[in-house]
């Protein structure tokens, strides 16, 4: 068994105990959600509150590589993929997420 299954096989023990369910592409998946971060952002008439976090999820779950700009529903909300963290064959993907309409 290769490190990346070793890690997939124990990432999906702590999903299954820890994990929060999300929804991207009409799929639930579970993740590991991270704390949020407040920060400001300076837009055009001021400065507005801008929350970011990280899902992680398992490679395996997804039907398809996420994309910048696409929805995740997590907690009866909508938010927007503003990155992601994806390095093949590692088994863990990590999506930062922010508000769907800021």
């Amino acid at each position: 068994m290769s490190i990346h299954n070793e890690i997939a096989s124990d990432f999906s023990h702590i999903l299954a105990e820890f994990g929060k369910p999300v929804q991207f592409l009409g799929r639930t998946l579970l993740a590991l959600i991270s704390e949020p971060m407040l920060s400001g952002e300076l837009v055009l008439g001021g400065e507005v509150d801008d929350v970011r976090f990280t899902a992680k999820v398992l490679r395996s779950a997804l039907p398809e590589i996420p994309r910048s700009g696409q929805i995740v529903h997590w907690d009866q909300k909508d938010y927007r993929i503003k990155a992601v963290m994806n390095r093949s064959p590692h088994a863990i993907i990590t999506l930062e997420l922010g508000p769907a309409n800021p």
